[in-house]
């Protein structure tokens, strides 16, 4: 009688599973309470016995040492862990946006303890939840997942060659966390910035009126209006913004594969 788990197919589930354990660690929305630690678990339990049963993993225990075989788990967790990452990257974009616009409106002192999120401001925790609701009704999410399937194509499991280009990649797309939030929140930076002007204005040529007690609210009431005015805005720059996300992961990919 055939065992149901042989020592091939436990080394290659141990490797399989810190693959996808490095995309949990680093993807933010797996990372959080949002969801408990048991369906975490289940979770990636369930994909990596998917990709097992998708590619009919097996790795000979004769092949490689207990050492190699350490370092080749190093490298799936940081394979996982760089997919994840770059998903990172586009959600700290809508997490300075939402710092930008608090800083204008005057919000960066009303800020929450987030058990999930941390020390966060209202709106930050406004965008953040609004990148994950539109990461799965725009179908992003298909996107990350046919990634990790073809991650396992491009890089097999069971090789200890790991490209350092992957790094220069991170860097790379680093710089688009501010150039992707400053295009989300230019058009309410600029209303309150022309606001803020005007009230400059009008303490020098009234210094009578106290700006300060008109000036706070009135920042708030604009930014608040306008946010509301524009909310259709920030979804279609939110959508490009997703898109461009799926065309990175896919490069991404790519990258560690070259």
């Amino acid at each position: 009688m055939n065992p149901l788990i042989t020592p091939d197919v436990a080394v290659a589930f141990g490797l399989v599973l810190s693959r996808v354990i490095g995309v949990f660690l680093g993807f933010p929305l797996i990372n959080t309470a949002l969801i408990p630690l048991n369906i975490r678990v289940m979770l990636v339990v369930a994909f990596s016995f998917f990709f097992m049963s998708i590619f009919d993993i097996r790795i000979s225990v004769d092949n490689f040492s207990l050492i190699a075989y350490l370092l080749l788990i190093l490298r799936e967790l940081l394979i996982g862990f760089f997919l994840g990452l770059i998903a990172n990257i586009f959600i700290a974009a809508f997490s300075y946006a939402a710092e930008l616009i608090s800083y204008f409106m005057g919000f960066t002192i009303v800020n929450v303890f987030d058990p999930t999120f941390g020390q966060i401001s209202v709106l930050d925790r406004f965008f953040i939840l609004m990148f994950y609701l539109l990461f799965f009704v725009t179908g992003a999410y298909q996107m990350v997942i046919g990634g990790l399937v073809m991650s396992f194509k491009i890089f097999p499991v069971g090789q200890i060659y790991f490209n350092p280009d992957i790094f220069r990649y991170i860097f790379y797309k680093s710089p688009y966390i501010f150039y992707m939030a400053f295009k989300i929140a230019f058009p309410f930076v600029l209303i309150l910035f022309i606001i803020n002007v005007t009230l400059a204005l009008i303490n020098r040529l009234i210094p009578q009126i106290n700006v300060f007690i008109v000036g706070l609210p009135l920042q708030i009431f604009v930014g608040l209006a306008s946010l509301a005015v524009g909310a259709s805005l920030i979804v279609y720059f939110s959508i490009s913004v997703i898109n461009s996300f799926a065309e990175s992961f896919i490069k991404g990919i790519g990258t560690i594969g070259r």
